[in-house]
């Protein structure tokens, strides 16, 4: 059986290292379930800690220190969003170059966090997770993202928020498009609310003319952050408060239990 919690659990009085440490005492973050799945796996660091009657294959044995490999950055992705939230903070009215990369780093953080929690969900919940291949031969695990991940019993409304979405639109168009229009009103950094649903934007050197009939919204850009930020800090809480109650599924799945 998995590690039963103890009752008087407290992530505080968790040994951890210096960057989960940081990001508890110094960021005061909300892990306590992440920390409760880190319990619970016993970190997953080692798989002589996979007890079985049988021998146990290497594929499983490498799926579950994956979820260690996962869980870690999960929680280190949500540091450094945070850190650049942070250095956003500082940059506005400042420098908008600045600015722009806390931005972009925020967001590839956030994008960092959301893949890696789709690999924990699917090595947890999927029967398959520990021998699946791709069509070119990968183990599917190594290749899974959230847009990539199934549909599990007590995620799809989570998969599928409308919030969510929007967070991995700015993601996906600041990494693989042209930039957002910025602009700066009473010494606020602003973008477009179609800077969350649209994929492409206009380019404000040779279509600023047109920019405001066709932005008609603006949002302010630090509060934008702050609120995903506060969104996506309760999201990985809640699917890691999950991912602690399915942890039985991989050890069933696949004849082990986590000592």
């Amino acid at each position: 059986m998995t590690l039963k919690i103890p009752v008087n659990f407290n992530v505080l009085s968790q040994e951890l290292d210096r960057n989960e440490t940081f990001i508890r005492d110094e960021l005061k973050l909300q892990i306590e379930n992440w920390a409760r799945f880190r319990y619970t796996i016993h970190i997953g660091n080692n798989a002589d800690n996979l007890y079985s009657s049988n021998p146990i294959p290497e594929e499983v044995k490498a799926a579950y220190i994956e979820l260690a490999k996962s869980h870690y950055e999960v929680v280190t992705s949500l540091g450094s969003a945070r850190l650049a939230l942070i250095d956003a903070s500082l940059s506005q009215y400042e420098n908008l170059l600045r600015f722009r990369k806390s931005l972009k780093d925020f967001y590839f953080h956030i994008g960092c966090l959301l893949d890696n929690l789709a690999r924990l969900i699917y090595i947890i919940n999927d029967s398959k997770s520990a021998t699946e291949k791709t069509r070119r031969g990968f183990l599917k695990r190594h290749r899974i993202d959230w847009g990539s991940l199934r549909d599990y019993p007590g995620y799809t409304r989570l998969k599928h928020s409308k919030r969510l979405k929007e967070i991995r639109k700015i993601r996906n168009n600041i990494t693989h498009s042209w930039s957002c229009p910025i602009e700066i009103n009473n010494n606020v950094f602003r973008w477009p609310l179609a800077a969350r649903t649209k994929h492409d934007y206009l380019w404000k050197y040779d279509e600023r003319l047109v920019m405001h009939r066709k932005y008609r919204r603006w949002l302010p850009l630090l509060p934008m952050m702050r609120d995903d930020f506060k969104f996506i800090e309760d999201f990985q809480d809640t699917i890691f408060g999950k991912l602690v109650r399915d942890v039985r599924k991989f050890e069933k799945n696949y004849g082990v239990e986590i000592q």
